[in-house]
């Protein structure tokens, strides 16, 4: 049977074949040893009550930061965007202010879908 895999099929995509059972091989170890490695740690945390806490506060006052950096960015991109109508001749300063909401409303309802 290998044999007639080796005369009927070119030997590089035989080697290929290999290689990317032995690849299969090695990610699925990694995987398991992230797992093993998650449950020790899991453990450890469920173990330390103070210890839990204080990752969950960690974790709160992380995504405490982001929603704030996210908020700042926004706050400037909208800075920015007034700033940027305003330096527009007066008769096209709403036709390209409603461009702007239009794509705007398109955009966050497509993140909203998504985020639901």
């Amino acid at each position: 049977m290998a044999i007639e895999r080796l005369l009927t099929g070119s030997i590089k995509d035989q080697i290929k074949d290999l290689m990317s059972t032995e690849d299969l091989v090695i990610e699925a170890f990694r995987d398991l040893v992230k797992d093993e490695l998650k449950t020790h740690i899991r453990n450890k945390v469920e173990d330390d009550p103070e210890l839990k806490a204080e990752i969950k506060e960690a974790v709160s006052y992380y995504f405490q930061s982001k929603a704030r950096s996210i908020y700042a960015e926004l706050k400037a991109t909208r800075a920015a965007t007034r700033l940027g109508l305003r330096l527009l001749p007066d008769d096209l300063q709403g036709e390209v202010g409603e461009a702007l909401v239009s794509l705007f409303e398109k955009e966050l309802g497509n993140l909203l879908e998504k985020a639901l």
